[in-house]
């Protein structure tokens, strides 16, 4: 049966039409995600932030387990590719991205700096945000979401929260249990160490304990200091970063040249009848 369309109002009801069929997904939102290192000159440095953006079945790591492979390699080098492919493998719609530093030197995002990456989700299947990044320098410490759907993104209507901003302090950091924590075998990001020489631990995910031993220590951007990264006396007022989240503006969808056609026909045909009201008696 079709439905009956007043015929006044055919015509617009047809462009609205047209102009559902040529513009973006319905569901699609864009949403930039800025990560600012906290620290002063002399704090921790963090690796690029892994972003991934699920429907709540990506579990990254759990307390009390063992790391998976891919958990281990960035906790201890940095390495996203292997929790990039987990991802994958948990939620096949799941998107993710990698936001790296872009000031000279390495990709890490280091005290002062900001880094920045646009992804466009579908809130349907997108809902939920979980991060990883390694804490450098260290063996094997790094920070994350612990539980899956901590942050809603879209809720269950599959609107926008609205924007946001995770004060990520060192309640989100752990220890992967992979690597002895040890300055002078194998941590990254210090000086004359190579990532992957660390001792085996073969223990499994706990709370962050302290790296007070890494002070005075000297890393790619300068020497470490003591009053700077002590984050075990008090973790919920110790700022690693601040992770803000904000929706971007659809940007305008044109018409087609179909419906400029007949935005102009109207017109016309409004003209037409408008001098024939004109020239009735």
């Amino acid at each position: 049966m079709f439905q009956h369309i007043p015929r006044r109002a055919g015509a617009f009801g047809a462009l609205a039409l047209t102009g559902a069929a040529f513009g973006a997904p319905a569901f699609a939102t864009t949403l930039e995600i800025s990560v600012t290192n906290t620290a002063a000159s002399g704090g921790f440095s963090i690796t690029p932030l892994f972003a991934a953006f699920h429907d709540g079945s990506y579990d990254a790591f759990n307390l009390g387990t063992s790391a998976s492979a891919a958990v281990e390699a960035l906790a201890e080098v940095g390495d996203a590719t292997g929790v990039t492919a987990e991802l994958a493998a948990a939620d096949a719609k799941a998107q993710s991205v990698v936001i790296a530093g872009t000031e000279t030197g390495p990709p890490t995002i280091d005290p002062g700096e900001t880094a920045t990456r646009q992804v466009t989700l579908d809130p349907s299947g997108n809902r939920y945000l979980s991060f990883l990044s390694m804490l450098v320098p260290s063996n094997d410490t790094f920070l994350g979401t612990d539980d899956p759907r901590a942050f809603d993104l879209f809720g269950a209507g599959g609107v926008f929260a609205g924007d946001f901003t995770i004060d990520v302090t060192a309640s989100y950091l752990y220890d992967a249990g992979t690597e002895v924590n040890d300055p002078a075998n194998g941590p990254a990001f210090i000086l004359g160490q190579v990532g992957t020489d660390g001792a085996d631990e073969g223990g499994t995910v706990q709370r962050a304990s302290t790296l007070s031993a890494f002070a005075g220590l000297e890393t790619p951007l300068g020497v470490l200091d003591d009053g700077l990264i002590d984050f075990t006396s008090e973790p919920g007022a110790f700022s690693v970063a601040l992770i803000s989240i904000r929706e971007v503006p659809p940007a305008p969808v044109p018409l087609p040249a179909t419906a400029l056609l007949g935005i102009g026909g109207l017109a016309a045909l409004g003209a037409v009848r408008g001098r024939r009201r004109a020239a009735r008696p």
